[in-house]
């Protein structure tokens, strides 16, 4: 008798922590991401460290390359957030589509560097050379407004798309002669750098205003879980603000993510990196803006869109009201 009372008060004991591990269940939320740049390492890390899972979120990443195929994704319900470029989403949304930015890692363009052959020692050096971007992509954009500041138009060089117009392509296509210049961004300068590149600082110089890494998603998932978009917010400024305490951490799953082993290049970025995360990643509207009239000039034109619809920072306002960014920075 006092066998089988053992066995029901453990039957009984097993099927409440059951009961207990279903209420704890991770909610699974699909997020994409568009480069194996640095600059998503705050996302990488926040996943790789568990700090969405303490909000509740089974975050399941993928990479997709292409706004085309991002957008497709989220509009098919396939993904349910992503980070990277606005514009893919911009355009969604002018065309009458459901896209909603809600944060920006940057209001400017600050991390994106021309990376020459080092035979080109001045922008004028250009002239009549071929360039390895993707006319379609915000580089392109950011490119044209550096040739301006020597006199060249876009008809004075041209522009090659090489394979899948990845960042390790364009780099090879410098490398190997088949152009003069790129556009990289971080850690990829850094060991295109000591691969011999030329760097060039004036996109930075320029101080362009544009949105860069994005977070963006459906006004359908916000209305519908709008906590578990906040969740991920939460996890997001935890990520930022985890990455400017734990040095070796960050850099290790920098690595893992873009495929660079090189501590050097790796420690270069890292300090870059921590110099520019904001505490709260606000969108500006004097950004949004500015990136919708650089895809106007850019083409093809957009219908007449509202920069209002575009964005909603009122899931960040909530976790500022709340003291969330002043109570993860002391921990």
């Amino acid at each position: 008798m006092n066998y089988l009372r053992s066995v029901a008060f453990l039957l009984t004991l097993g099927l409440a922590s059951a009961s207990w591990a279903q209420d704890k269940k991770l909610l699974p939320i699909t997020v994409a991401y568009s480069a194996t740049s640095g600059t998503f390492s705050p996302l990488w890390v926040a996943v790789d460290q568990g700090l969405f899972a303490k909000q509740g979120l089974d975050i399941r990443m993928t990479y997709i390359q292409g706004n085309r195929v991002l957008l497709s994704a989220l509009t098919a319900g396939e993904i349910q957030l992503y980070q990277g470029a606005a514009e893919g989403l911009i355009r969604l949304v002018s065309a009458g589509g459901d896209g909603l930015l809600i944060a920006t890692q940057y209001n400017f363009v600050g991390h994106y560097v021309l990376m020459t052959d080092p035979s080109i020692t001045r922008l004028e050096d250009l002239r009549g050379q071929r360039i390895a971007i993707d006319p379609t992509s915000p580089t392109y954009g950011y490119m044209l407004k550096a040739l301006e500041t020597v006199g060249l138009r876009k008809e004075d060089v041209s522009f090659v798309q090489f394979g899948t117009a990845g960042q390790a392509e364009r780099t090879m296509a410098v490398l190997r002669k088949q152009a003069a210049a790129t556009i990289l961004s971080p850690p990829n300068t850094y060991a295109a750098e000591k691969q011999g590149l030329r760097r060039f600082s004036i996109i930075r110089d320029l101080g362009i205003r544009q949105l860069i890494t994005v977070t963006g998603t459906t006004k359908k998932f916000v209305r519908e879980k709008r906590e578990a978009a906040e969740a991920f917010l939460r996890g997001y400024l935890e990520g930022m603000a985890y990455v400017q305490i734990h040095r070796e951490v960050t850099m290790n799953v920098m690595g893992k993510y873009t495929r660079q082993r090189d501590p050097e290049v790796l420690g270069k970025y890292y300090e870059e990196l921590i110099r520019s995360l904001p505490r709260i990643p606000y969108i500006e509207d004097a950004s949004v803006r500015a990136t919708v009239e650089a895809m106007q000039a850019q083409g093809p034109r957009l219908p007449k869109v509202d920069t209002q619809s575009l964005y909603d920072n009122g899931l960040l306002k909530n976790l500022e009201a709340e003291g969330f960014p002043d109570k993860i920075r002391v921990r």
